[in-house]
Parts: structure tokens; C-alpha cells; sequence
């Protein structure tokens, strides 16, 4: 008997090995050996078409996925050191899909000027399991740029007698992306405004003509609202848009309470005063839970209305599965715009928030983040 066990453990073992070798994860691949782009291409920065970049013969020997980068340089350029890197479509298609402002926006960087021909190369970077490989060949591209606006400057500021201060002074705008800069203000009066930036130690102003954003002395127009503006000034698109934000509130996810209706108070923010803040508690009836809930629950998100649609203004990251404790970075508490979806791009609240009073506040430019806190908290 003890020798019949003992073979049996020998053949399992035996077995385990044989597995261990038929099903080892494979980290070797192939780099593409032929790229596909357009020869040509006119780009129009309002234009709704795509570009497509795509390349073939490259993967991995088990066939499982590789991720793709797509990098960008003037002709002659040096891969090594992109003026633009992409990932590829989901990070493991082989294709990268660009608008015309994107390409638009990758030409700049690569010198050639509006109105301009030149020709930018492209190739691709492969990688898997930490090991990048680069493709050998380059395409190559030629684009003519039309017309835009290539001193964007470095920082971008509101005036005229239409802003909140009357014109007296510039509102800053928030760059979110390169070429695109964000700035929530009120518009009051004749809802005349003005756009001036700085180029190193050079002043320019930018104005809509037709719908189009130019370079010059002018404004631009907005009807005044006794709610703030969201102001969109977008160099890719040379467009500016705006939309009324209302209704900005901070809820719980599990039951959509409000725990406090923010106003638009000036200077970019949101502001909730002394709110009474209570987790949703089971054994605490006046906290209002719902039947399902077993736990103490503390997770919230704002929602804004958006142009007349509701959006969530969320975490950037999905779901916080950790509690604050104090001593996060800013960015813990950036927000983002998503589709409302309810167990989506929630906070957990620091503990000590709980059956205090302390005023939210929503800022939408701090230190380039639009970003949230809790401050002056006292007791109920």
C-alpha cells in the first residue's frame, strides 16, 4: 500500500511537470514589417473624418496580445526622440485612428507651419511583458496644413466687460491638453469678451471670426446667464464653446442624497457651506438607508447639469477601494467628466468627515487640476 501511494504521488508530480512545460507563458514576438498610411493628406481641423495609421505581420509567437505605440517625427527625424507619442487603438490593435486636429496638432510639433507642406514619418513601437522593440521601417506622410494658430500660448486668460471682473482683470484658464485650455466663469453685461495670452514675454489676443478662431485683436460674444459658463478654447479645432453649468451637487452613490447643493460663488468656484455630513448607517434609520445595505457606506460624487444633460464629475480612476486619511496629493481628489453610471468614479469620505459639518467646495482650476475638498469642519 505505502508503495502504491508512493507511485501515485510520483505520477502526479510527473504530471504537474509535463504541464508546467506545455503551458509556459511565452514572451517572445515579432516587430510589423509593413506600415499603411496615407501617401497625402489635406487636414482640416473641423473635419469629422479619420485618419488611419495601421501596420501588419507583428505579435506574439503564443499569440496572445502586444502593445503598440505609435511614434511621430518631422522627416529625417530621429525616432528615438518623438515630437509625439501614440498608443494604438486599445493599446493592442494594430491600427491608430487620428482625427485631422490630432494630425493637425502632430505636424506643429513637427515644424511645419499653417498653410505649409512638409512631411512627417511615423513607426511603431512593440512591446510585451516589459521588452519594447522597434520597428526598423518608417513611413512617411505628407500633409498641408491650413489655416491655424501656432503661437498658443502658455497661459490663457479671459478679459473684456463681460468677465466677473468687469474687465479689470484676466480670469485664468486651466490647460487641460495640449492646445486645449478650460475656464468656468460667469458671463454678465454685454457679454463682450477678450482672449489674450503670452508667448514667452509676448502678448496675443485670439477672436472668433465666422465661428473660427484667428489671431488678432478682437471678441468673442456670449449672452450673459445667471449661471457659470464652461468656456472650451480649443487651438486643435480653432473652435470655442460654451456651456451653462447648473445644478452642481455632491450625493451619496447609494442612495442619491444630496449632501449639499453647490453655488457658483466666483473665481472658478462651487461652493456648499456648512453641510451636515452623515454615512449612510443601517442601524441609523435619519441617515436614510436603503433595505439592501448591511454596511457602513460612505462613497459619494458630484453630478452637474451640462449643457442640459446630467454628468457625473468623478473620480478619474473608476472606484476608490481606500479611505483617505489625510497627506493625499491634489490629484487624489481631481475630478472628471463621465456618463453617470451609479457604482462608478466614486470617493470613499475620510473617516473623521463623519456627523461633522464642513463646507465642499469644488475648484476648477488649482494648480491646473479641477479638483474638490472638505474644509472648516466642526461638530453637528
Amino acid at each position: 500500500m505505502k508503495y502504491l501511494f508512493l507511485a501515485i504521488i510520483a505520477a502526479f508530480l510527473l504530471l504537474l511537470g509535463s504541464c508546467g512545460k506545455e503551458y509556459r507563458l511565452s514572451t517572445d514576438f515579432v516587430v510589423p514589417t509593413e506600415l499603411v498610411s496615407p501617401a497625402k493628406v489635406m487636414l482640416d481641423v473641423t473635419s469629422a473624418d479619420n485618419i488611419v495609421l495601421s501596420w501588419n505581420r507583428g505579435g506574439a509567437d503564443d499569440g496572445s496580445y502586444v502593445l503598440y505605440e505609435v511614434v511621430f517625427v518631422k522627416k529625417g527625424g530621429d525616432l528615438s526622440n518623438p515630437v509625439e507619442r501614440i498608443k494604438s487603438d486599445f493599446g493592442a490593435n494594430p491600427r491608430l485612428t487620428l482625427t485631422h486636429a490630432t494630425l493637425n496638432a502632430i505636424a506643429r510639433k513637427a515644424g511645419i507651419t499653417p498653410g505649409e507642406t512638409g512631411e512627417i514619418s511615423w513607426s511603431v513601437l512593440t512591446s510585451k511583458g516589459g521588452d519594447v522593440k522597434v520597428t526598423d521601417g518608417r513611413k512617411d506622410i505628407e500633409v498641408t496644413r491650413g489655416e491655424g494658430i501656432d503661437n498658443m500660448p502658455n497661459n490663457l486668460y479671459l478679459y473684456g466687460e463681460g468677465n466677473e471682473s468687469n474687465g479689470a482683470e484676466g480670469s485664468l484658464f486651466r490647460k487641460a491638453a495640449d492646445g486645449i485650455y478650460i475656464l468656468y466663469s460667469k458671463v454678465s453685461g454685454n457679454g463682450e469678451l477678450e482672449l489674450k495670452g503670452k508667448v514667452g514675454e509676448e502678448e496675443f489676443g485670439y477672436y472668433l471670426d465666422g465661428g473660427k478662431l484667428k489671431e488678432g485683436a478682437g471678441t468673442i460674444q456670449m449672452t450673459a446667464n445667471a449661471n457659470p459658463y464652461r468656456i472650451t478654447v480649443d487651438f486643435n479645432t480653432l473652435t470655442v464653446k460654451k456651456e451653462i453649468i447648473s445644478n452642481v451637487r455632491c450625493i451619496w452613490g447609494a442612495t442619491y442624497d444630496v449632501i449639499g447643493q453647490l453655488d457658483y460663488v466666483g473665481d472658478g468656484r462651487f461652493v456648499a457651506a456648512n453641510r451636515p455630513i452623515r454615512f449612510i448607517d443601517p442601524s441609523k434609520p435619519e441617515t436614510n438607508p436603503p433595505s439592501w445595505l448591511s454596511w457602513i457606506e460612505e462613497r459619494y460624487y458630484f453630478i452637474a447639469t451640462v449643457g442640459g444633460a446630467d454628468k457625473c464629475w468623478g473620480r478619474m480612476d473608476g472606484v476608490s477601494s481606500e479611505r483617505p486619511t489625510g497627506g493625499e496629493p491634489l490629484s487624489f481628489y481631481e475630478l472628471g467628466e463621465f456618463t453617470w453610471s451609479q457604482w462608478d468614479h466614486l470617493w470613499k469620505m475620510k473617516g473623521d468627515l463623519n456627523s461633522k459639518r464642513a463646507t465642499i467646495t469644488i475648484h476648477t482650476n488649482k494648480e491646473n487640476l479641477m479638483v474638490h475638498e472638505f474644509s472648516n469642519v466642526s461638530n453637528l
